[in-house]
């Protein structure tokens, strides 16, 4: 008995010296999750996945209210889909250059990892590939008659442009993309500059002018031009998922619909002066939705959505209505996002500790405490449970300060426990 105690004793040092192992209680799109979802919620997961891999072109809304743990999806995904390129956007931050901020997420996640470290050669292997696999077929093999028998570039960007010219309406942007893939493959002395500009980076009109170009993929139609040849060309099929999608349907009445609601407050600028009842944010939404509708001519892109509510899907809906009846078509019917069930906060929990623990190298977790609760306990959980009402995130936020008070306070475990049972 007395072995036992000073093996929990020492466990509780262990937290006390490297930290929680629940750290934080909102998951994001840029910080990894690796544990996967809990049991009840894998059926829902195989059904997503159901969807991806037996459609092309589609919008899924997933249906869950704050804190059920949509971006904790994303990441399941993610670890699970290893033939496509998963990429996420959260529509609360990206208001400005929709397509470029789109463009390079994709770029960003055809990292190929090692361990933790992201080999940046390998993040670009797969645009390398992309694109000596469009000169090949452009003819780029073909070479001029002479001593060198160099590529006759020239034949090569007339045969991409004649291939594409009626696929992608932009000419500009379509002229621009041909001549940075062709110099990428075909122009040594290019190349390094072609590559900046294929991935996104921003370049001055000096740069331009050497690569002969004229935009780069700042400009919105290059942008989208850009991600369409991307998506379209890529070996890995693509999913964005996007986050928090009311943020771009007018659920929220505007603040000036009615006159009583605008007595008391003094405004310096008020559009209804000019002839309308729109403020800048609805404008700005309303050309976010238009361009996310636009996606819908990328071959094979397949979209996810998160929403809050059913109601929000009937605004989405009566929205799509309203700009072309036929995109409903792409629209897949909502899957929802349930709470925790009991026994999944007790798989979360174990779970979350294994991974802290063998990450700490603490390996006595495993070998001692795999069959136990501990520091907590089977009354603490189901406690928490119901204070949580099963919601994910009020959960976490709940084990984050039973723990902080185990590491950090002064009191033993029994007096701290029994607190919570």
């Amino acid at each position: 008995m007395l072995i036992f105690e000073n093996r929990e004793q020492k466990l509780i040092n262990t937290l006390k010296f490297i930290g929680s192992p629940f750290k934080k209680f909102v998951s994001t799109g840029e910080i990894q999750e690796d544990i996967g979802l809990v049991p009840s919620r894998q059926e829902f997961l195989d059904d997503i996945v159901k969807i991806i891999k037996h459609n092309e072109n589609f919008v899924l809304p997933i249906i869950g209210e704050v804190g059920q743990g949509k971006t904790h999806l994303y990441w399941a995904l993610k670890n699970i889909l290893h033939n496509h390129n998963t990429v996420y956007i959260s529509l609360e931050t990206v208001y400005k250059k929709f397509y470029y901020r789109t463009y390079s997420e994709f770029i960003e996640n055809m990292a190929v990892k090692f361990g933790d470290k992201i080999d940046s050669e390998d993040r670009i292997e797969p645009l390398r590939n992309m694109t000596q696999q469009l000169c090949n077929e452009w003819g780029a093999n073909q070479r001029k008659f002479g001593f060198f028998q160099v590529a006759d570039i020239d034949k090569t960007k007339e045969i991409a442009f004649e291939t594409w010219k009626n696929k992608y309406k932009d000419n500009d942007a379509l002229k621009d993309i041909i001549t940075a893939i062709i110099a990428h493959q075909l122009e040594p002395y290019k190349k390094s500059e072609a590559e900046r500009w294929l991935i996104g980076e921003l370049m001055d009109v000096r740069d331009l002018s050497r690569l002969n170009l004229k935009q780069d993929l700042r400009k919105r139609t290059h942008a989208f031009t850009m991600l369409r040849v991307f998506i379209e060309n890529s070996n890995k099929k693509s999913v964005l998922f996007l986050d928090d999608f009311e943020r771009v349907l007018p659920i929220h009445e505007s603040r000036y619909e009615s006159d009583e609601q605008t007595e008391d407050i003094e405004e310096i600028f008020d559009p209804r002066w000019f002839g309308t009842k729109k403020v800048p944010e609805d404008y700005s939404k309303e050309k976010i939705f238009d361009k996310i509708l636009e996606l819908r001519k990328i071959r094979g892109l397949k979209i996810i959505i998160s929403l809050k509510s059913i109601e929000s899907f009937e605004e989405l809906k009566k929205k799509i209505r309203g700009k072309n009846k036929k995109l409903l078509l792409m629209l897949k019917k909502p899957l929802n996002m349930s709470d925790f069930k009991e026994e999944d906060i007790f798989q979360f929990y174990k779970d979350n500790l294994e991974f802290f623990f063998a990450n700490a190298n603490f390996h006595e977790y495993a070998k001692f405490f795999s069959n136990s609760f501990f520091p907590l306990n089977e009354s603490v959980l189901k406690n928490i449970f119901e204070e949580a009402q099963g919601n994910p995130r009020e959960v976490i936020k709940l084990l984050i300060k039973i723990f902080n008070e185990i590491i950090l306070s002064n009191y033993k475990l029994e007096e701290i426990l029994d607190r919570y049972q």
